[in-house]
């Protein structure tokens, strides 16, 4: 390979006009770079080269593992209906699709646990995070967070369902952990509503509607999670309250959304329990 040599004088002289560039660009939006910081400081190098397609580049219809799932969903029910197999479709390779690691927040439970686990850990996601975090992530709560952040960025600039998936399995595996508050609270939870907020104050706001509306989704999981604060006894609690109180903040200035507070949270829990208690009758009147 031929390299051209280039002299020191040229290099000084090159560096000392580099100001009188600077008339040939269009000015950088300085505004931007703490917002744009904000929403990728957990973000990596590394994180980029293994989730992103090869070369970087993405658009809409690139997919994931997620699109398999939705696939296989199909082509079940299509059995069920028509009563004949249907052969299951070639996976697309992995270098011109996202390689989210797969979150699946619907089987939480631990393999051969008892009733009692199961029961537990099927609303609780605390057990899953716990593993997911150790072994995809190498127990690194910055590089979960940071995975949040991209995904998100992957909706705002691609418009993509992948990330609009991962995004919500994320947020849904780390605020749906009421046990590991304790542990995980102020090194991946606080962090992760930190990031929420941020992506709250940048995402279009007909976004940010659809979220809250769109199965209620986003609205369930922080009616739950902020009941699970209320109710614990962790160290750090007060650290989470101001961390829900930000978001609560940023849901209603931006939104006009109100997220109820756990004492009121529980309230209404406690009413409509007691509307569907079982009814006791006296079988001598």
């Amino acid at each position: 390979m031929l390299v051209d040599s280039v002299s020191m004088v040229d290099v000084e002289r090159v560096r000392l006009g580099l100001g009188d560039l600077d008339s040939g660009l269009g000015a950088y939006p300085m505004d931007m770079v703490g917002r744009w910081r904000a929403l990728t400081c957990f973000v990596t190098e590394g994180m980029l080269q293994r989730v992103l397609p090869a070369g970087g580049e993405f658009s809409s219809a690139t997919g994931s593992v997620y699109e398999d799932e939705e696939m296989e969903a199909a082509r079940r029910m299509l059995e069920q209906q028509t009563g004949t197999p249907v052969p299951t479709g070639e996976t697309a390779g992995t270098d011109d699709r996202f390689s989210f690691p797969y979150v699946d927040v619907r089987h939480s439970v631990p393999p051969n646990a008892a009733p009692s686990l199961v029961c537990r850990y099927g609303v609780d996601k605390s057990w899953v995070l716990r593993s997911m975090l150790s072994k995809q992530w190498g127990g690194d709560a910055g590089a979960l967070v940071g995975e949040f952040q991209l995904a998100f960025l992957i909706i705002l600039v691609g418009q993509n369902f992948a990330g609009l998936e991962h995004w919500k399995r994320l947020l849904h595996l780390v605020l749906g952990s009421a046990e590991a508050l304790g542990e995980l609270g102020r090194e991946l939870v606080v962090p992760m509503l930190g990031a929420l907020g941020d992506q709250l104050q940048e995402c279009p706001e007909e976004f940010g509607t659809s979220v809250l509306d769109q199965d209620n989704f986003l609205a369930r999981i922080l009616t739950a999670f902020v009941l699970s604060v209320y109710e614990s006894e962790v160290p750090g609690k007060g650290t989470l309250e101001e961390a829900v109180e930000r978001i609560r903040h940023t849901l209603a200035e931006r939104f006009q959304w109100v997220l109820p507070s756990g004492r009121l949270i529980q309230a209404e829990a406690d009413v409509e329990e007691g509307e569907y208690a079982p009814q006791i009758v006296d079988q001598d009147d």
